[in-house]
């Protein structure tokens, strides 16, 4: 049985997040200093700013969304939790980066919160896009 296109576009979504976020997470343990703990706007990669938190968060998502690619199921659960946990990222980066408070140990920042949310998004039409629909049997009249 062939795969049905959206499946396929969900999964090279998933791959795509994942790769983005592997690579955010990675550089962010490579490039950034390790030492800083806090809200430290210095301590970034490009434009998003990195902790050993959110770099931590970054690989995670990273390593399922790679992992994701392997079942349309697994599809779908990344998808899933790619909204739930990335939503909650983005409440948490919103009253963060607005505040500016001095006790974010996650260290985000405004393009975090974006990228946050954009992949919230995301997450939603991987769910919908990889969701198997029952086979209903045909009904008799």
């Amino acid at each position: 049985m062939a795969t049905p296109a959206r499946h396929r576009v969900a999964r090279v979504l998933a791959l795509l997040v994942g790769l983005v976020y592997l690579t955010l997470g990675i550089l962010g343990f490579v490039l950034a200093d390790p030492t800083h703990v806090g809200n430290e706007p210095s301590n970034a990669v490009w434009i998003f700013s990195t902790s050993i938190l959110l770099n931590l968060t970054h690989l995670t998502v990273g390593v399922l969304g790679i992992a994701a690619v392997t079942s349309v199921t697994r599809t779908q659960l990344f998808g899933w939790f790619s909204l739930v946990a990335l939503t909650g990222l983005t409440v948490y980066g919103l009253f963060a980066s607005a505040t500016n408070s001095p006790g974010d140990g996650i260290n985000v920042n405004w393009a975090d919160t974006v990228l946050h949310a954009i992949t919230a998004l995301l997450g939603l039409v991987i769910g919908l896009l990889a969701e198997r629909r029952a086979r209903r049997p045909a009904e008799t009249t």
